[in-house]
């Protein structure tokens, strides 16, 4: 598969990579899940163009969740046009701890304390334009939609929970400012990134909130030796403003951010995270066809910390957060991930394709 899919590379041609596996994390318990990575270009001709990556899944876990995900990375125009996207569906009994870290650390878990069954999706995407070098203007979307079913009694007298009530719906527009000379977006050996994004949700229909939400984000790599051994770190932040609804506060703890957290169980107006990240392909004793000193296994490992607040100046409790993985190249620079992550009294098992960040 990885000889074929080189040749397939070279020429600028589409490659299909499928995959089927077993995962654990705390929301879903253990999942099996199908899925692939599609990637092509656009103009097949142009030397300057970065591949396009299209990784999807669907999976369906033991305690009766069904998930589907596509996430999109897109490049044209000479990489000067930068299309990101993700859809999400998950239908699946869910836990809502309430609203701050007290909250999400205090509150037992139980049917009639945290249990609803919930129904959510989501679409949304980023649009960006290069206007010099490096720096990126654009706009983004986003499209949601939360049904909450069999809420537990906790969670109906909750004060948060009632100013929306069970059935949420949100379209949001805003824009985004990136800089990023990052070397490859997907699996960056050098480089950083630097993008701060606002999302203005409003009345699009009668039972819509108004809100805004405004993200900061930062990552930095270095390559250490050589290709393929690199030290990352990641500092984001989001803040969120006005009506906002239960389903759309600021969290930590998912597949991208503190691995081994349930998604959701932390949540509040604010939130931060701090990650870093070392990775490292294992060595060649000669170099490939490709010239690469690199295999197509390595391995992952990650400490982190994260907290929620109502606002930046009263984040004062941090969750601690580590890891390590596993990874297989394949495709160039495209690796399937295998992540074991763990936090305070959680743990969670994550297998996706390329990284967390």
């Amino acid at each position: 598969m990885d000889s074929i899919n080189n040749w397939k590379i070279e020429r600028g041609r589409s490659t299909l990579t499928p995959f089927v596996a077993p995962s654990y994390s705390p929301e879903t318990s253990f999942m099996l899940t199908a899925g692939g990575l599609y990637t092509f270009k656009i103009s097949p001709e142009d030397k300057l163009l970065s591949r396009s990556t299209i990784p999807f899944s669907v999976g369906y876990s033991t305690n009766g969740s069904l998930n589907v995900s596509i996430r999109a990375n897109i490049y044209g125009l000479s990489d000067k046009l930068r299309l990101t996207g993700e859809y999400w569906n998950k239908n699946m009994p869910d836990n809502y701890w309430g609203v701050g870290y007290d909250k999400g650390l205090n509150t037992p878990e139980s049917d009639s304390t945290t249990g609803y069954q919930r129904n959510w999706k989501q679409l949304k995407f980023k649009i960006a334009y290069m206007v010099a070098k490096n720096l990126f203007v654009g706009a983004n979307y986003d499209k949601n939609s939360t049904m909450a079913t069999e809420v537990n009694p906790a969670m109906a007298a909750d004060s948060n929970f009632l100013l929306t009530g069970p059935e949420v719906y949100n379209n949001g527009f805003g824009f985004l400012l990136r800089y990023d000379n990052r070397d490859f977006p997907e699996n960056a050996y050098k480089g950083f990134l630097l993008e701060l994004t606002g999302t203005f949700y409003g009345k699009i229909r009668r039972d819509n909130s108004v809100f805004q939400v405004f993200e900061l984000d930062y990552r930095q790599y270095e390559q250490i030796n050589r290709k393929g051994s690199t030290l990352a770190w990641q500092i984001k932040g989001r803040n969120s403003h006005d009506d906002v609804p239960w389903t759309e506060l600021s969290m930590v703890g998912t597949p991208f951010d503190l691995r081994g957290y349930t998604w959701g169980r932390y949540r509040d107006y604010t939130s931060v995270f701090v990650l870093t990240e070392y990775r490292h392909m294992l060595g060649r004793k000669s170099p490939n066809s490709r010239g690469d000193m690199y295999g197509p296994f390595g391995f992952v490992v990650w400490a982190g910390t994260g907290s929620v607040a109502g606002s930046i100046g009263e984040l004062t409790h941090w969750l601690p957060n580590a890891g390590i993985g596993l990874r297989f190249e394949v495709v160039k620079r495209m690796n399937l991930r295998i992540d074991y992550g763990f936090g305070k009294d959680s743990k969670g098992f994550y297998f996706s394709f390329n990284e967390a960040f």
